[in-house]
């Protein structure tokens, strides 16, 4: 599968493509994108935010979210509201419909990942794993640009 002159950035790169491709085809049939599930992830985990700062947050452009939100808003997903700290603002937040459509979303690619770790993975090789998620979640939320930049760590 894998030679010994593969980087490891490599390998971990490859696994990590493909295992998003498998989680992805374990979506639900159903007229959601990724980009609409990614928002409403957001919305969820971060709460009521104003648009440039979701596109700041999904690493969109203004126009790109303006879209998606209008979609977001006209199915019931999304609604919008006045910031309550600048009442010229206004602020975007997930629905409990956005709610159960991100949970149902979520809910089919997390069984089918369940169901492969378990028929395929041995006891040790799913605490790895579990151990190894974290350090990768140290690296998805890393800025190594910003570090680059300012020379911090």
């Amino acid at each position: 599968m894998s030679s010994s002159s593969d980087a490891p950035a490599t390998l971990i790169l490859r696994s990590v493509l493909l295992l998003g491709r498998r989680l992805r085809a374990a979506r639900p049939e159903g007229p959601h994108s990724l980009s609409t599930i990614a928002i409403l992830a957001t919305l969820h985990r971060l709460g009521p935010m104003p648009a440039w700062r979701l596109a700041l947050e999904e690493h969109l452009q203004p126009q790109s979210v303006t879209r998606i939100i209008a979609a977001l808003e006209r199915d019931g997903l999304i609604d919008r509201t006045r910031s309550e700290a600048d009442r010229r603002e206004i602020e975007l937040s997930i629905t409990p419909h956005g709610r159960r459509v991100l949970s149902d979303d979520i809910g089919a690619r997390r069984a089918w990942l369940e169901k492969a770790m378990d028929d395929s993975l041995t006891p040790e090789e799913r605490k790895t794993l579990l151990e190894a998620s974290e350090i990768m979640l140290k690296l998805a939320y890393a800025n190594p640009e910003n570090e680059t930049q300012t020379g911090e760590k």
